[in-house]
Order: structure tokens, then C-alpha cells, then sequence
């Protein structure tokens, strides 16, 4: 996919060339987000160029060897692309519908691959920011350039974040990853211990589960472990419907409707009915369901501290572990320079309060979205650049909707709105012309084909 795409080495060709001294718009990273806002710049004629820093767009899902994620991973992230058709989507599928993106929205010159963003300088005074960009390989010298606007849409999953566990410099088996579950081999006939309860340690799990000799899960926080399907809709879809009709009632008939259907409680007391999907961790496994109930995976509390071969919990009891196995996320990516401030609130989920022209999309959800919110925050940021909005308009046009204008805990990862149909209605509502329509398109797109 990746052939017909320019790459840093075009990049220096045409900023050598003059080429590229008009784009003002550069967005890092061209997974769904970043591609999706392109998409949504283009409509409005806005000039938008992309920075990639694997061979190939995709982001996440790429098949470049830079990808943390094991390979057969499957999510419902296609619906952050624009014209692509939201559900379950495979690497494949996903790369193919990111390939079907770049050709009907014209981004193949736009998106510059092998091509890497060291650093962000934004600045207080005259808005936008210097950005230093290199080469993947580090094989040329950067290039530093100005641009207006910054959207950084670079995703969560580049550096995997290892716990620091007491005792485990003396622990004799291994600890990884789960960005390192790939061969499977590698498990065969091991003791196993997943530290973490959430969707990416359920998938572990349901890999390892067939070969490993023993499956134990662990977890500090209260999780509910459901099926994908109640009264046969999806879960996400469920649980509205059950809101939307029992909107007193819906935390004692979300729990009857799970019990039901087998879910399974870790450290919550089911009598108190707080399975609220905006206050308890919902993990959706249809695979380990059974192992989880039957007792042959069996669930601890929280990691205390490890030995030899031995894992203690803090509940006092211990398992015997050749491997740990940590889904424990991923640590943000710095990218702003030195000296900036990392702890900023982002008005309206995308904007940098304190620098003008810094934008932020592609947050992560907490469990699952069910509107494709980076088209979303695309849109509302491509709206912002062409109607001239600063800091005080766009906080002017979310102010109805503050409730979904929620402080970020840090950059550029501060997405913590539960919900995705209110902020997608906010977002709609924000980036309308004054009659409540969308906004009016700015004309056909420049092509820049350098």
C-alpha cells in the first residue's frame, strides 16, 4: 500500500523545491484520526499534509513491524473511517479499508510515510508551531518547519507500560507485554499470569488459554466480565436501549439482563447492582466466559508482589507463574518540547487551552464508542481552522454542552467523556451554520501534488 506514497525524502525534495511553503495545516499521524480529519479538512477546502512515521498508513492496525499490537487482534476501530463500514475489522480488513480511505478522499500525495515527528514547539504568541521532522530511519538531517495549525493524531499504542512489580528483579520466569503475545509456542505447557482485566487481557487470555498449563487472571479494579450479546443485540447497543426505556430502573435491569446472559462479577458485590457502564469496567469475552465460571481460569485480586516462581496477591493467596503477562496499556507520547506544559485542559476534547493551533483527535474510549467519534472530533476541528475559531469561540460554541468539555488529565490523552452520543450531538451541533445545518463546504479541496 505504501508504494505510490511519498516519503521524507520527497518531503526534503519538495521543501527543498519551495513545494512546500504553502500547506499550513500538518497532522501527525495517519491511522483512522488523523486520516479522518484530512478527510474532513478536504471537504473544506483546507490544506492539510500528514505525517507518518511507518512505512505505510494504518496506524495501529499497519502491518509495519512498529506496530505494538499482535497481529490477529480484532476491533471495532474501522468506524473511526470515514466511507468505511463500521464493525469487527481484522488487520486486513482494516488496511484495505484504510487503502479505499487514502483513494476516494485524494490523500495518496498528502501523506508522507517513514516520516517522523520529533518534537512539537508550539507558540503562545503568534499561534501554530515549529515541528522537527525526520526521517524514520534517522538516515537525513530533519527538517524544521512552521505550520498554522497541528493536529496530533499519533494514538496511544506506541510505548508499552510495564508496572513496576515488587520482588521482580528476583523473579525467575519471564515478564512481558501484551504487545509481546505473538508466538504462541513461546506459552506452551507455561504457567500463565495475566495482570489486568480488560478487553486486551481477555484476548490474551482466549490465545492462551488452549496451550498454556495453567490461565490465572488478575485485577485491582471492579470489572464485569459479559457476553458480546444480550437479548441478541450488542452489548453497547443493549445498553441504550435499556437506558433509553428504564431510565430509573436501568442499573438493576442492566444486572438482571447480564446475569441472565452469565456475566461474571470480579471484586464487586453483585447485591449493590453498580454495573453503571460509566462507573464500572464492562469487558466483553465470549470465549473466556466459560473458562472464568467453570473455576479453570480462575480470578485473583490485585498483584502483590512476586519471588522465584511464586506470585503473591493481596488477598494473601499466591499462584505458582513461569510467565507474566502485563495488559497494562501504553504511556503517552511526548511531543511537546521541552519546557511546554504538559498538563493542559483541551476545550471541547481538542483544542490546546493554552497554545493556539495545537488540536488533539483520536483519543481513546473507554470501552467502545458507538458513533465513530474521530470523524467526529475530525469534523469539529476542521470546522474550528476554517471558520478562524480560537481558543474563546470554540469554548463559546461547546458552552451548552460543557458537560462533555471535560478537563484533561494529560496530553495529549485526556478524552474521559462516557457519553460518545452526547459529545457526537455536541460536536454536530458546534460545527453547524446558523440555520442548525451542517456547514456550508468551502469548495472543491486543493490538490497538492507537490
Amino acid at each position: 500500500m505504501s508504494a505510490a506514497l511519498p516519503t521524507f525524502a520527497d518531503l526534503a525534495a519538495r521543501v527543498a523545491g519551495g513545494v512546500m511553503s504553502r500547506p499550513r495545516i500538518a497532522i501527525i499521524g495517519a491511522g483512522s484520526s488523523g486520516m479522518a480529519a484530512a478527510a474532513e479538512m478536504l471537504q473544506r477546502g483546507l490544506d492539510p499534509v500528514l505525517f507518518e512515521a511507518r512505512s505505510e498508513p494504518g496506524g495501529i492496525w499497519g502491518k509495519d513491524p512498529l506496530s505494538a499490537l499482535y497481529p490477529d487482534l480484532v476491533q471495532s476501530a474501522a468506524a473511526q473511517l470515514p466511507l468505511s463500514h463500521a464493525g469487527a475489522a481484522s488487520w486486513a480488513a482494516y488496511t484495505e479499508q484504510c487503502l479505499d480511505t487514502i483513494k476516494r478522499q485524494g490523500l495518496a500525495s498528502r501523506i508522507f510515510t517513514s516520516t517522523k515527528v520529533l518534537c512539537v514547539t508550539p507558540s503562545l504568541y503568534d499561534g501554530g508551531a515549529d515541528l522537527l521532522i525526520a526521517s524514520a530511519s534517522q538516515a537525513a538531517a530533519p527538517l524544521l518547519r512552521h505550520f498554522e495549525h497541528v493536529v496530533y493524531a499519533g494514538g496511544l499504542y506506541h510505548t508499552p507500560q510495564l508496572p513496576l512489580i515488587a520482588g521482580g528483579a528476583n523473579f525467575a520466569g519471564r515478564i512481558i507485554h501484551s504487545s509481546d503475545v505473538r508466538d504462541l509456542s513461546r506459552f506452551v505447557g507455561q504457567r500463565v499470569l495475566i495482570v489486568g482485566l480488560g478487553n486486551t487481557a481477555m484476548a490474551c487470555a482466549a490465545r492462551l488459554f488452549p496451550v498454556a498449563q495453567q490461565l490465572v487472571l488478575s485485577g485491582r479494579s471492579p470489572t464485569w466480565l459479559v457476553p458480546r450479546l444480550l437479548h441478541g443485540s450488542p452489548i453497547d447497543v443493549a445498553t441504550r436501549a435499556l437506558k433509553e426505556t428504564f431510565r430509573h430502573s436501568y442499573q438493576a435491569r442492566l444486572w438482571d439482563a447480564c446475569r441472565e446472559h452469565g456475566a461474571i462479577g470480579h471484586a464487586v458485590d453483585p447485591s449493590s447492582h453498580e454495573i453503571d457502564v460509566g462507573r464500572q469496567r464492562i469487558t466483553v469475552s465470549d470465549s473466556m466466559l466459560g473458562p472464568v465460571r467453570s473455576g479453570m481460569v480462575p480470578l485473583r485480586p490485585a498483584l502483590a508482589q512476586v519471588d522465584q516462581r511464586t506470585v503473591y496477591f493481596v488477598d494473601g493467596s499466591s499462584c505458582e507463574a513461569d510467565v507474566i503477562v502485563c495488559c497494562t496499556g501504553y504511556r503517552s507520547q511526548e511531543i511537546l518540547a521541552e519546557g511546554s506544559e504538559p498538563q493542559q485542559q483541551l476545550v471541547g476534547n481538542v483544542l490546546h487551552a493554552r497554545y493556539p493551533g495545537l488540536w488533539f483527535t483520536g483519543a481513546p474510549a473507554l470501552w467502545g464508542s458507538p458513533a465513530p467519534i474521530a470523524k467526529k472530533q475530525g469534523r469539529l476541528i476542521a470546522h474550528a481552522i476554517d471558520m478562524g475559531w480560537g481558543r474563546d469561540e470554540l469554548a463559546q460554541a461547546v458552552r451548552p454542552y460543557v458537560n462533555y468539555d471535560k478537563a484533561a488529565a494529560r496530553l495529549p490523552f485526556g478524552f474521559e467523556v462516557a457519553d460518545f452520543s452526547g459529545y457526537a450531538h455536541m460536536v454536530d451541533q458546534a460545527s453547524a451554520g446558523p440555520s442548525g445545518e451542517p456547514a456550508p463546504l468551502a469548495g472543491d479541496p486543493v490538490d497538492y501534488a507537490g
